[in-house]
């Protein structure tokens, strides 16, 4: 990610829509006792998902390629973090109760994404989770990726073959962002037609808190949809997958 990106990240992580609820989504499908848990959150970027965490009990770890990014996270009083990449992580095996994996797979930097995926495994527990995000619908690419160096987007059917084919058992599989997934299409051809020759931004941005309360009220109202059900589009993918108790 472009360094003004980590920036404008870390002043609006806080309040705005997109990454409110985006927290909320993994707050919904984290075991409801922290118990002390340790839980690494790859790529972990700003911090404000580690500093969420953190706060529910979670003995939290971070760890980021980025020196930017980790210095962000410092800012915000955390520890426990490390600089490296998800292909090679500086732990242990089995170290983990609980891997977020938040808008990382699709990253430029990382080359071979199955190894990242047996990475994660790696370092999970047996009977150890995961929640992974990541951007779906490859019709979708814009100058918002540019800007947040991304390498592809993936379909759901992708993502889950990759994880099963590591090892891991699918307990949840869905597209998600699927109520504002035309406006997000939509706005992002035009940008790409109307500015195609301007330096790339992504859509993360100040606006309106009009505009901000309207967009988090219809993604909180999806988030609880999501709970239920599996939507069968969206701007982004969630996976929630465990790593067998014992080895198959």
């Amino acid at each position: 990610m472009e360094l003004q990106e980590y920036e404008k990240m870390y002043k609006l992580e806080k309040a705005y829509w997109w990454f409110i609820v985006k927290r909320k989504i993994v707050n919904d499908n984290l075991p409801k006792n922290s118990k002390r848990l340790k839980l690494l959150d790859v790529g972990c970027g700003t911090g404000m998902v580690l500093y969420d965490l953190k706060s529910r009990g979670y003995d939290t770890y971070g760890l980021d390629i980025m020196p930017a990014a980790l210095k962000f996270c410092k800012a915000r009083g955390l520890k426990n973090l490390f600089k490296g990449s998800v292909i090679k992580m500086p732990f242990k095996s089995e170290f983990f109760d609980i891997v977020t994996c938040l808008d990382v797979l699709y990253h430029k930097q990382i080359k071979d994404d199955n190894e990242a995926i047996r990475e994660i495994y790696r370092v999970l527990k047996p009977d150890g989770l995961l929640i992974l995000t990541d951007a779906a619908c490859p019709a979708m690419h814009s100058r918002h990726d540019i800007a947040a160096h991304v390498r592809e987007r993936y379909t759901k059917k992708e993502i889950c073959r990759k994880l099963s084919d590591c090892g891991f058992i699918i307990k949840k599989s869905s597209y998600f962002n699927t109520f504002l997934f035309p406006f997000v299409f939509v706005m992002r051809k035009i940008d790409n037609l109307i500015n195609k020759n301007k330096p790339v931004s992504s859509d993360i941005d100040n606006i309106s808190p009009f505009v901000n309360k309207f967009f988090k009220s219809i993604f909180l109202l999806e988030s609880n949809v999501l709970k239920r059900i599996n939507l069968p589009f969206g701007v982004s993918i969630l996976c929630i997958v465990k790593k067998p108790k014992t080895k198959l």
